[in-house]
């Protein structure tokens, strides 16, 4: 059993997120207004290990794309 760094970690947050939004068809712009709207923060690399978390569970638990603004 071995552990995962903290790095190894973040980039495996990234890339789940990466696939949820592309499977909800979100473009950057879209994600990062919800950055912005739920954390205050433009960009992923802002966001701590438990945001990211969190981030990627809403993006789990939503099953419609975003409508286009």
């Amino acid at each position: 059993m071995t552990d995962k760094t903290e790095g190894q970690r973040l980039e495996d947050l990234m890339t789940k997120i990466d696939a949820e939004m592309q499977r909800l068809s979100w473009t950057v712009e879209q994600g990062r207004e919800h950055l912005v709207k739920y954390y205050g923060k433009r960009s992923r690399l802002l966001l701590t290990e438990d945001e990211l978390d969190n981030f990627l569970l809403y993006l789990q638990l939503t099953d419609t794309p975003a409508p286009n603004p």
